[in-house]
């Protein structure tokens, strides 16, 4: 009977088994002055001209369940985290794709605004207390637009907020060949970009 119960013990949490994201995404590769990779295959362009609308405040969804990581096929154009404000909201590139697909992966980190409310309790004595909200901010968005750069006609797009869902990893993808103008657009959000294609 000892020996049984010595030898049902609890497993171990593997090494470094620490919660986050382990997918599509890669960490930056790590350079001497901490600067971000940039493998120099896109060529930074003019945005294309949009109008400027407003729309209500989106909610955050729970990150899709961790999956073991599997060989990248594909190579690297860029692989960056930016910033994106009021100072600094648009960044464009022009590519030539040769050999689809390009695929564009990109996780996105809103501006969170915390308050606290003072409201009543539903339990026992129901008083009034202070509640603790956190949400993101209804100023919070992020746009990534694949176009032809001499139609401007949009070849793929999706985002956060405004006129797209509330979640914060999703992926815009062309299988066709082309000329293309990316563009990405945003504010209060930090985004993570991961630029793949087919080949060179």
């Amino acid at each position: 009977m000892v020996l049984i119960l010595a030898s049902a013990g609890c497993a171990e949490l593997p090494p470094g088994g620490e919660s986050g994201w382990s997918g599509l995404l890669s960490e930056p590769e790590e350079t001497p002055d901490g600067q971000d990779v940039d493998p120099g295959y896109l060529t930074p362009a003019t945005p294309y001209p949009t109008a400027t609308s407003t729309m209500a405040s989106p909610t955050l969804s729970s990150p899709p369940p961790e999956t073991a990581p599997t060989p990248d096929p594909y190579v690297t154009l860029s692989n960056r985290t930016g910033q994106f404000n009021a100072t600094h909201a648009t960044e464009a590139f022009s590519f030539n794709l040769t050999a689809p697909p390009l695929i564009i992966d990109f996780e996105v980190e809103p501006k969170m605004i915390t308050r606290v409310m003072h409201a009543k309790s539903d339990y026992k004595d129901r008083k009034y207390q202070d509640y603790t909200q956190t949400y993101p901010s209804e100023d919070s968005w992020f746009t990534v637009t694949v176009r032809d750069p001499k139609s401007g006609k949009i070849v793929a797009q999706d985002g956060f907020g405004k006129l797209f869902s509330a979640d914060t990893h999703k992926r815009v993808f062309v299988g066709r060949s082309g000329e293309y103008l990316i563009q990405f657009d945003g504010n209060d959000v930090k985004a993570h970009i991961l630029v793949r294609a087919g080949g060179l």
